[in-house]
């Protein structure tokens, strides 16, 4: 038997004993999975050049190129899994890490198509220039895995840098001369079987050394789903290489053109592929559920779930951030925020990638928001779907049942109970949720829950501070008021002795003109924005306000036509009621032109007064009417209101127990709905 024969087999047998060990280790020690695939490429490349050498005794070093590349890339893999691990544990570069990957991964692709191509095939010297080159790269991760490796845990991983080393020295060794020489039967390459062999005891030592670490993943996830990318890129690759070169030869005329469609058409696959964000989930479900024991990376998930939050962006309002944060979790691409308001209600605050939909707010005593708030599941909407027996008697809405594109519902659950909850669009890579997504998504959920709370909480600050604002302008205000009334106090004081004098009269009247101008600009600025004392609540017969209302509203605009439907009394504060009705009635006159016209009516409906203020004027546009409508110091007039009247206004109703809604349409108008408790008579 030749003596590189026996060499060849030597190394196949010492690999495939360090294969079974890894087999054994590989659950418990961190990077043996890595060694466990380079051990059975190496086996793989050492068993074909035994047998090469066996049918052909003639044969150079060639005769296994592509298993040659098999094997170097499976080192190479060992030694970047050593730099993921040591930067997983905060003493290594995650950037350096990913430069490394990414030239790794290039250089291979790069030497693998001349290597795939027949027509390289006699070209041996190139092929030894090649592997010389990766016997350089070897060597050059040697010294990185070594270098980045902190000095109290190089005693785990000096035996493998020393094998892996002296491996790569000795092909280095090897190839110069090859290249240089073309010495392709020298006794250096009969001896390389047994070198390799050699090595074996020290990877399997290094291996044995390295503590165990029990529960934690052995492989970084980023590594892993990199590298299983490149490398199924790698494969592509050069199988359209081979199937290009067969056209080439064997199709005649037409052979150049075939191999440069395929080409292209080739690339541009491999471009969707490598760009489709249903892909990169699918990879990474995949591998998460083979290859490790958490699905999560949960130090890295929850680094990206802080960042999004924090991230300070103004052309990205934060309830699309928080959607996104939480989606991200669950490879979602979009979804809805709802919040708790003032009032009790929960309305949509926000979506990511969805049209802006109109869902109606939800009552504190919701059957959705009371089984949040009780039990604090997410509510897997598949699986209620079709078993909602699990879910204890809950009923959904008919918009978030019937919509197949809602996927899940988190509750956000703070200290003082239901803060809202997010409605999440199906993943890209479609799956149920299981007990590992359920305790994150729950867990992501109270967290985001108290970033939704600081917000409104700094959004509510913010108002006090706008009235703060005001407060101490109204002080400039009364200071003005002071001045007027001393003005007219002088005038009443001197009539009585210069009534009969021209120029008194003169002076009193350009004094009062004066009085008129600034008193309308302190009208026009104070108007609906003084503090009012609680007033005491009394029965308030509709019609007969209305009417008021009618008799109050502005000469020389649209007069609102009145309409009772049905007459009914409610209890509260008269005088604040009115001025709500009024200030509707007023802003709808200044919206609408004078062939327009204004609609003021009065019905009931179960038990609630309904007051309807609408007109075909100028309309609201959607983002200020579900934004900032009801917010104060909010206007459309620009600086001719201070943007106080509707905030009062739906303050005003809710303290009597009503709400108030608006629905508008940008140049088609507006309409107001103002529903109160009926007070009943005898009760």
């Amino acid at each position: 038997m030749p003596l590189t024969v026996i060499s060849y087999l030597t190394a196949a047998l010492a690999f495939l004993i360090l294969a079974i060990l890894m087999l054994i280790l590989w659950r418990d020690r961190p990077g043996s999975i890595w060694v466990l695939g380079a051990a059975l490429a190496s086996v793989a490349w050492a068993f074909f050049l035994a047998l090469v050498s066996w049918l052909v005794p003639d044969s150079s070093v060639i005769s296994g190129s592509i298993l040659e590349v098999g094997r170097n890339a499976g080192w190479f893999a060992v030694l970047l899994s050593v730099l993921a691990i040591e930067g997983n544990r905060g003493s290594g570069n995650t950037r350096a890490l990913r430069t490394w990957i990414a030239l790794t991964a290039a250089f291979l692709v790069a030497v693998s198509i001349p290597i795939a191509l027949p027509s390289w095939a006699a070209e041996g010297r190139w092929h030894g220039l090649i592997f010389l080159l990766m016997a350089i790269a070897g060597l050059v991760l040697v010294e990185q895995a070594y270098r980045n490796t902190p000095p109290q845990r190089r005693a785990g991983i000096k035996l493998l840098a020393l094998g892996l080393g002296a491996m790569f020295a000795f092909d280095l060794f090897l190839f110069a001369d090859i290249a240089l020489f073309q010495a392709v039967n020298s006794p250096t390459l009969q001896a390389r079987g047994l070198v390799n062999a050699l090595v074996v005891p020290l990877i399997a030592a290094s291996v044995s050394r390295r503590p165990v670490h029990a529960g934690v993943p052995v492989v970084s996830r980023k590594l892993l789903f990199y590298t299983a990318s490149l490398t199924g890129a790698g494969v592509y690759l050069l199988a359209v290489g081979a199937t290009g070169y067969y056209l080439r030869q064997a199709g005649g005329e037409l052979g150049a053109l075939l191999q440069v469609t395929l080409l292209f058409g080739a690339a541009l696959v491999l471009a969707l592929v490598l760009f489709s964000g249903t892909f990169r989930a699918r990879l990474r479900v995949y591998l998460a559920k083979h290859l490790f024991k958490y699905r999560y990376d949960y130090r890295h998930e929850w680094l990206r779930f802080t960042a999004t939050l924090s991230h300070n962006d103004p052309a990205v309002p934060f309830s699309e951030r928080a959607v996104q944060a939480i989606g991200e979790l669950a490879e979602s691409p979009g979804g809805l925020l709802w919040v708790r308001q003032n009032d009790g209600r929960l309305a949509l605050d926000g979506a990511l990638n969805l049209e802006s939909p109109s869902h109606p707010p939800m009552e504190s005593d919701a059957p959705l928001v009371g089984f949040l708030a009780r039990t604090g599941w997410v509510v897997d909407l598949e699986e209620f779907r079709r078993r909602p027996e699990i879910y204890r008697g809950l009923e959904l809405p008919a918009w978030l049942l019937e919509d197949a594109r809602y996927w899940a519902v988190i509750p956000l659950l703070g200290a003082d109970g239901l803060v809202g909850f997010v409605v999440l669009l199906p993943p890209l890579a479609p799956h149920r949720i299981d007990w590992e997504e359920r305790d994150l998504l729950k867990t992501a959920g109270r967290q985001l829950a108290v970033y939704v709370a600081l917000v409104h909480t700094g959004e509510a600050l913010l108002e006090a501070r706008q009235f703060e604002t005001l407060h101490r302008l109204s002080a400039f205000l009364v200071h003005d008021l002071k001045n007027v009334s001393a003005q007219l106090s002088l005038i009443c004081s001197n009539a009585a002795r210069h009534r009969d004098n021209p120029e008194f009269v003169d002076d009193a009247l350009r004094t009062i003109a004066n009085a008129r101008d600034r008193l309308e600009r302190t009208q026009a600025q104070l108007r609906n924005a003084q503090p009012r004392q609680p007033a005491p609540r009394q029965i308030i017969h509709l019609p007969t306000l209305l009417d008021e209302v009618v008799a109050a509203s502005q000469p020389g605009k649209p007069t609102p036509r009145l309409e009772i439907r049905e007459p009914a009394d409610v209890e509260g504060d008269r005088e604040g009621l009115k001025n709500v009705v009024l200030h509707l009635v007023r802003n709808a006159q200044e919206a609408t032109p004078g062939s327009g016209h204004i609609g003021l009516a009065l019905y009931t409906e179960d038990d609630r007064a309904i007051i309807v203020v609408e007109d075909n004027g100028s309309g609201i546009d959607e983002e200020f009417l579900h934004q900032r409508l009801f917010r104060p110091f909010q206007t459309t007039k620009g600086n001719a209101g201070m943007g106080i009247g509707l905030y009062e206004a739906r303050t005003q109703i809710a303290g009597m127990g009503g709400r108030i809604d608006v629905e508008s349409e940008v140049g088609r108008g507006t309409r107001f709905t103002i529903g109160l408790p009926m007070h009943r008579h005898g009760t």
